[in-house]
Order: C-alpha cells, then sequence, then structure tokens
C-alpha cells in the first residue's frame, strides 16, 4: 500500500514515552490488517525523532505519519483531541502505546459494522500475558447489537474499539482533569452512537502489562478522581439522557468512582466530603439511581450526605467489601431485587463476563 490509498481506518497513538513498546503495536495494526490504514503516531511532549527510532522499520512505511505535541501537561486528553482533529478516514480507532491488536482485529471490526450497520464497534479487552480480560461491560450473552442500558455499556470506560469518523467530537476526552478524562466520551458514544455492536471474540484488543509509566495510575486525592461530577452534569449529552439511562449511569458512578474510590485509599474528613460532594452533584439530576443499589450502598450514602464521623464511613466501607450478605445483595425495597441493576443480576452478569474474557485470553 503506498500513501495514494485513501485509508480506510485511522488508528491513533497518542505516545509520551521513547520506552513504550510502539514497534509491537505497530506490526500488529501493519502486518495483520488487510483494509488501508493510517498510523497516526502522537508524539507527546517528546522529540519525533526519539518516538520514530522506537518504531524502528515502521517509522519508514507509508501508512506511518509520526506527528509532535506539545502541552506541556502529562495528560492523554490534549495529544488524543490533537489526533481526532486530524481524521480523515471514514473509521478511527486509539491504541494506547503499551497495548495492540490481536491479527486481523481491525479488519474483523470493520466487517461488523459493515455487516451490522453500525457505527460503533466495542471489542473484548485482553492481558493474555496474565490470562484475564476486562469484564466490563457485563453485557447480556450471545448479544451482537448492544443496547446502552439494558447491556450496562457505561461500565465499559474505556473508548477502544472502532468508531465512524462522524463520532469524533464525541470521542475528545475533557482536558483539564488529571483523571476521568474518558468518562464523558465513553458515555457519549454509548449512548450518542446510532448503533453499537460487540465485536467477534476473536478480534480482541489487547493489553499490555509491560508498561512502567502509564500517564494515569499514579496516586491522587479523591477529589481529583471525582473533579469528573460537575463537568459531566453539565454536558449537553447529560441533559438529554432519558430518566432510565441516566440513573443507569449514575449506579455505576457511584459503585466504581465513588463508593469505590473509598475502599482504595485511607479515609478522612476531606476524602468524606469530597465524596459527599460527588454525590450531590450526581443525585440532584438522578434521584432514582439509589433505588437499585444494595442497602449496604444505600446505608454508606446516607451516612455520607450525612457528614457522619470518618470512623463510621470507614467501618461501612470495609463492609462494602463482603458481598456474601443479605444487605450486600437485597434492594431497599425487595421488589427492585431482581432490577438489571441490582446487586444480584448485576453480580451475574459480571461473573459471566469475567469468565467470558479469561476464556478469551487465554485463547489469545
Amino acid at each position: 500500500m503506498t500513501m495514494a490509498t485513501p485509508a480506510q481506518v485511522d488508528v491513533l497513538v497518542p505516545v509520551h514515552s521513547a520506552s513504550r513498546p510502539v514497534r509491537r503495536l505497530a506490526q500488529s495494526v501493519l502486518e495483520h490488517t488487510n483494509v488501508p490504514v493510517r498510523l497516526l503516531v502522537v508524539a507527546h511532549n517528546i522529540e519525533e525523532h526519539r518516538i520514530r527510532a522506537a518504531l524502528g522499520p515502521y517509522a519508514e512505511d507509508a501508512r506511518v505519519e509520526v506527528v509532535g505535541f506539545r502541552d506541556g501537561i502529562p495528560s492523554p486528553a490534549g495529544p488524543m483531541n490533537f489526533a481526532l482533529d486530524r481524521v480523515r478516514a471514514p473509521w478511527f480507532t486509539k491504541i494506547d502505546s503499551d497495548d495492540r491488536l490481536s491479527p486481523g482485529a481491525l479488519d474483523g471490526w470493520v466487517r461488523r459494522a459493515e455487516e451490522r450497520g453500525a457505527d460503533a464497534v466495542l471489542p473484548a479487552m485482553l492481558i493474555p500475558a496474565v490470562g484475564e480480560g476486562f469484564p466490563t461491560p457485563p453485557r447480556r450473552p450471545g448479544r451482537v447489537v448492544l443496547d446502552p442500558v439494558r447491556d450496562r455499556l457505561s461500565y465499559r470506560t474505556s473508548t477502544m474499539g472502532l468508531f465512524s469518523a462522524d463520532l469524533r467530537e464525541h470521542a475528545r476526552p475533557v482536558e483539564g482533569l488529571e483523571t476521568g478524562e474518558d468518562i464523558a466520551p465513553s458515555i457519549r458514544l454509548w449512548f450518542g452512537a446510532r448503533t453499537v455492536v460487540a465485536a467477534a471474540d476473536g478480534d480482541a484488543y489487547l493489553v499490555g502489562d509491560d508498561a512502567v509509566d502509564r500517564v494515569t495510575e499514579s496516586a491522587r486525592t479523591l477529589a481529583t478522581e471525582l473533579a469528573f461530577a460537575p463537568l459531566l452534569v453539565a454536558e449537553d449529552t447529560w441533559g438529554g439522557l432519558g430518566e432510565t439511562a441516566r440513573a443507569a449511569v449514575t449506579r455505576k458512578l457511584i459503585r466504581v468512582h465513588v463508593l469505590g474510590a473509598l475502599g482504595r485509599r485511607e479515609l478522612d474528613a476531606t476524602a468524606v466530603s469530597d465524596a459527599a460532594s460527588a454525590l450531590e452533584t450526581l443525585l440532584r439530576s438522578a434521584p432514582s439511581a439509589l433505588r437499585s443499589l444494595s442497602r449496604l450502598d444505600g446505608e454508606l450514602i446516607d451516612r455520607l450526605r450525612a457528614n457522619a464521623p470518618v470512623e463510621d464511613v470507614a467501618a461501612l466501607v470495609e463492609r462494602r467489601r463482603r458481598y456474601a450478605q443479605p444487605r450486600a445483595m437485597l434492594t431497599p425495597s425487595l421488589h427492585r431485587t431482581l432490577d438489571r441493576d441490582a446487586p444480584l443480576r448485576f453480580l451475574s452478569a459480571s461473573l459471566l463476563a469475567q469468565r467470558r474474557a479469561r476464556r478469551a485470553a487465554r485463547a489469545a
């Protein structure tokens, strides 16, 4: 293929370190893909020649373009938006610089999209080195065409997959956040796409386990982790969601990003106050989200909103780690116990998704 062949897919690769295995990434795309592609590598706050050296012989491939972007900010949002501005192909995808695709995955994504008339394709995300995968979203088994609420797509925050160029604006990460920049675009994409389909099991996104300097893995305050909340609820997309969709997304944000974050840190009065503030922000526009949470989560939320002593909150956070108890399984009203997002069905779906991901990872 030469540069005269128009790309069908633009592959966007922001990279901030020459230590990333971008040569492996390039090989997975360029040597195992039949559809015309352009690999757009954004050298973020680093000299382009260093990234070219890391690419090895692939730097000279006519399908590869290395461009520089400097903003002095250690966040992937800036270079990703820079890359999105340069999308020219009908489709685009992004790959983190320490990851890669399974052989032929990109061909499979395009084929699935065209067969189903979809504008978004959601692949499995696997870690073959350890034989595991990400059990998100905990979707209904056997489904190809996915529903953003019924298939719990909001639990997939990573915006990895294939998207129509028409969705470029939806895919833009939020600049100015130290973390959580992908939360808003993931919601925009899953709820804004015309049709979202699941990729075939073998057409996977492969996550590397060898990166030592991922931008988003350093320790952060709870206020920093939850800074996405007021920005999210101010977006037009949030206001445009129906009540059911907004409640489903809010449940996920509370479970994973608010209550889940409390269990990953030493608690103090500041953390408790920050969690309470985020809860108020999210629940103000989706109070019905509480109906399908567990009684234990509801009790913890009540204590946070009442500005309870830190030791009381910490005790409930510790109790929340144990799923095998009635208060962790039952909803406040018994008739909600079998709701789609209630603990019994949600945990069952998550276990099935985990097993599916593990099987796929061990076969990759």
